[in-house]
C-alpha cells in the first residue's frame, strides 16, 4: 500500500511547543492573546504566527542557542525514520513552526535527506520574524496542513496523520488515519467526533501500528 506520513513537530515530535518557548523568551508584547484568538476561531494560523513573532526581535543565532538543549524528540521518533527509509515511506513534517530550527534538529540527529519539511518561510526583519506560508493548492482549505493532506490523497496515496493541537484538526480529519498525542487537545476533539485515531506517548506504537496486518483494515472507507 502507497503511504505517506505527515506529522506536526511542536508538541508533537518533541514533546515542548519551540514556538511558545521562543515567543516566552523572547516576544516583547503579549502573544498568548493571539492563541486565545485562535482558539476562539477568531483568526487563522497563519494570522496567528504573523501576530505573534512579529513582537520576536531576537536574532537567529541566539534563538537557536536557546532552543538547542530542549528541542529534543520523543522516545523511539528515531524508530520511525528508520522504518520509513526501509520502506520507501515519505516522512514530512508539516509544521508551523520556525523552519531554521525544525532543519537544524534533522542535521543534529543525522536525518537529512530522510525526512522533508513543509513549514513557512521565515525571514528576519527589524519588524519582528515574518513568514511565508505555502500556497494552498486546493482552494476549499484551511491551512497548508490539511491542504497538504489532500494533495497527497489526489495522487493517491493512503496518508497518515500524526499531530497534538486544534491547528492539526482539519488535516487529522481528512486523513486516512491519524495518531495523536495522547492526552492532548487533538486527541480530545477527535474522539468527541468519534474520527478513528490512535492515541501514543511513544513512536514505537506508530511503527507496531503499521506494521500490524490488522492496520490495514483501520482504513477509513468514508474517504
Amino acid at each position: 500500500m502507497d503511504f505517506v506520513v505527515l506529522c506536526d513537530f511542536d508538541n508533537t515530535v518533541v514533546d515542548i511547543d519551540i514556538a511558545e518557548f521562543i515567543l516566552a523568551r523572547f516576544s516583547e508584547a503579549d502573544w498568548q492573546v493571539f492563541d486565545e484568538q485562535l482558539e476562539r476561531g477568531e483568526i487563522t494560523l497563519e494570522e496567528c504566527m504573523q501576530k505573534q513573532f512579529s513582537t520576536v526581535k531576537a536574532p537567529r543565532a541566539l534563538i537557536l542557542k536557546e532552543t538547542e538543549n530542549v528541542t529534543v524528540a520523543r522516545p523511539n521518533f528515531g524508530k520511525l525514520v528508520e522504518y520509513c527509509k526501509n520502506h520507501d515511506i515519505p516522512l514530512i513534517f508539516v509544521s508551523a513552526g520556525l523552519d531554521f530550527v525544525i532543519k537544524r534538529f534533522i542535521n543534529l540527529n543525522g536525518w537529512h535527506g530522510l525526512i522533508e519539511a513543509y513549514t513557512p518561510k521565515s525571514k528576519f526583519t527589524a519588524d519582528g520574524i515574518k513568514f511565508t506560508f505555502p500556497k494552498l493548492l486546493d482552494e476549499t482549505s484551511v491551512s497548508f496542513k490539511d491542504d497538504l493532506v489532500k494533495h497527497y490523497k489526489k495522487l493517491g496515496k493512503k496518508v497518515i496523520y500524526i499531530g497534538d493541537g486544534t491547528p492539526d484538526y482539519q488535516a487529522a480529519r481528512e486523513a486516512h488515519f491519524s495518531f495523536v498525542i495522547k492526552d492532548s487537545k487533538l486527541a480530545e476533539l477527535l474522539r468527541n467526533e468519534k474520527i478513528l485515531h490512535k492515541e501514543i506517548s511513544d513512536f514505537q506504537e506508530v511503527v507496531e501500528t503499521i506494521k500490524a496486518s490488522t492496520f490495514l483494515r483501520k482504513w477509513r472507507t468514508s474517504i
